[in-house]
């Protein structure tokens, strides 16, 4: 179990601070290690190192696959100009640009092209490919605002290198509908998931965290991975 000090909270709160900053840039999602150690302090980098350094089955993670720290893909397709409709606060609001490789874009291209035809309306991507050190980065920002609880973080989120975000293989997209939701949780009972579950895998897409899944993880039913055929 990690143990971790009043010192180490006290440069946590900081680089918590500096990493929020860091998330909201353009490139974020395809940022290298390298690249975000430069950006950190010595400590800062420990602090990093030693929350990515759990060992998930401590906490309840029953299966855990590595699939490794790869490269960033050099075939990556930016999605500009996403916007859905803010069923909180009648909002239109702009998706920050995502990123995926070019198979996969075109997989979801179809995959929306007929969830329109059958149902007029369709989803957008909230979060497509994501390095392993941008997914260090939503670890510990999410691992800082959850109060240092380890079990809890891990419950949402994996470990760098775990993520099907950043395994263009096995490559993960969290989806929203376009008109907008007002809990992301919900969105299981929602046309658009009901039409996924009948039609996805005729486009190379299953459901990564079902209710119950062996991995630990809770149900995400926004969560969907593509494998080539």
């Amino acid at each position: 179990m990690l143990y971790f000090s009043i010192i180490e909270k006290y440069i946590g709160a900081e680089l918590y601070k500096k990493l929020l900053k860091l998330k909201q840039d353009f490139h974020a999602q395809l940022i290298s290690f390298n690249d975000l150690y430069a950006f950190l302090s010595r400590e800062e980098k420990k602090l990093i190192d030693k929350v990515c350094s759990v060992e998930p089955k401590d906490y309840g993670k029953k299966h855990t696959v590595f699939y490794g720290i790869r490269p960033i893909p050099k075939n990556l397709v930016a999605i500009a100009n996403q916007t859905y409709f803010s069923a909180n606060n009648k909002k239109i609001i702009k998706v920050k640009t995502q990123y995926l490789p070019k198979l996969v874009f075109t997989a979801f291209l179809k995959i929306k092209k007929a969830m329109r035809k059958d149902l007029g309306k369709s989803i957008n991507i909230t979060s497509g490919y994501r390095s392993p050190a941008y997914q260090a980065v939503i670890l510990f920002i999410t691992f800082f605002e959850n109060k240092w609880n380890v079990k809890k973080t891990l419950w949402r989120l994996t470990l760098p290198g775990c993520s099907e975000h950043g395994y263009s293989l096995r490559q993960a997209i969290d989806v929203a509908p376009e008109n907008g939701i007002k809990n992301i949780k919900d969105f299981n009972k929602t046309k658009e998931y009901a039409w996924l579950l009948q039609y996805a895998k005729k486009f190379g897409f299953s459901l990564s965290y079902p209710k119950d899944n062996k991995f630990g993880v809770m149900f995400e039913p926004w969560h969907w991975r593509f494998e080539k055929n």
